[in-house]
């Protein structure tokens, strides 16, 4: 059974230019931090990713390593987890005063993947619309096109578009025709969208606005946290997709690297921030300590007569003589 490990890259440490600069006890406790805070950035203009490490005996000064596409890496230390934080807010714009969207909802990867390909699909119609000047515009999806955008996503990862940034984040999805009808059908029984009788799906009424606002993806970060305590890793990862107008939060469930299902809902910018900064303090914050067995008494005689005495009796029970 092999044992996940947490720390960097040594080869890619190795490379960073500036990693003698590391005191030697730091780069010590980079082969086995105790906790390590990762975020994945992913926007129109490229992906970026810092690794953040706590050693021990540093306190909540950190390690940052940030890999390069070359395989080699900066080296920056010390930083604190406002570093983490920063690069979160400024790269979805928590700054903003964006409002929540009234939406959650539980979903398996399927449905997710289906969900981001009709939201494609259902924007190139508007696209298309616009282009052709068509006064009506389009709002049922027929199957082929929504397989195409799903297919279209997962070979060409374009972060404009909904599926294609779900594969910057996720990796490929499994695309075929039956895992897309089935991740609709699973939508439909949500009361998310419905099929009509010409076979076209749509949006239903409640979740329109919701909907519209997945359609324009702007910039995604993935917050991996690992924490190191007895016995293995305390792992969280948490989504962030910043649309047009909203912020969604992907809560994945199942395996590490491979979810399962999603927990999607939209909240406010500043709720966002919170979730950031929460998760990041607890990943620094101290283990508490084990508590202390309690000593057990040392045993008291009487000097006099061997008798046991209790720690606070003053004579002897037996034959009366002042124990000191």
């Amino acid at each position: 059974m092999t044992t996940r490990t947490i720390a960097p890259d040594v080869v890619q440490l190795d490379r960073a230019a500036n990693a003698a600069q590391l005191p030697a006890a730091v780069r010590t406790g980079l082969a086995d931090p105790s906790a390590r805070i990762a975020v994945t950035t992913v926007t129109r203009d490229g992906r970026r990713r810092l690794d953040c490490y706590a050693v021990a005996g540093a306190g909540k000064q950190m390690a940052a390593v940030t890999p390069d596409p070359e395989g080699g890496a900066a080296v920056s230390f010390p930083v604190d987890g406002a570093v983490a934080e920063a690069l979160v807010v400024e790269t979805l714009g928590l700054d903003q005063p964006l409002a929540p969207v009234d939406h959650r909802s539980e979903l398996d990867i399927a449905a997710l993947w289906a969900l981001a390909a009709m939201a494609d699909a259902h924007r190139q119609t508007e696209l298309e619309s616009l282009l052709a000047r068509t006064p009506v515009r389009q709002v049922a999806i027929n199957e082929d096109s929504i397989y195409l955008r799903a297919l279209d996503g997962a070979t060409l990862p374009d972060p404009r578009w909904l599926s294609g940034m779900l594969t910057q984040v996720f990796g490929p999805g499994d695309v075929t025709e039956a895992r897309l009808l089935a991740g609709l059908d699973v939508l439909a029984r949500g009361g998310l969208i419905v099929r009509a009788k010409t076979g076209l799906w749509s949006p239903q009424p409640a979740f329109v606005t919701a909907f519209a606002h997945l359609e324009l993806p702007l910039a995604a970060a993935v917050l991996s946290i690992d924490r190191r305590r007895t016995g293995g890793l305390d792992s969280t990862t948490l989504v962030f997709l910043r649309s047009f107008a909203a912020v969604w939060v992907i809560d994945p469930r199942g395996p590490a690297g491979a979810p399962t299902a999603v927990r999607l809902s939209s909240v406010s910018a500043a709720d966002a921030r919170t979730l950031v900064h929460d998760a990041i303090a607890l990943a620094l914050k101290e283990p508490a300590a084990p508590p202390q067995a309690k000593t057990a008494s040392a045993p008291h005689f009487c000097k006099q007569c061997g008798h046991p005495a209790t720690p606070d009796a003053r004579f002897c029970g037996q034959c009366g003589t002042e124990l000191t």
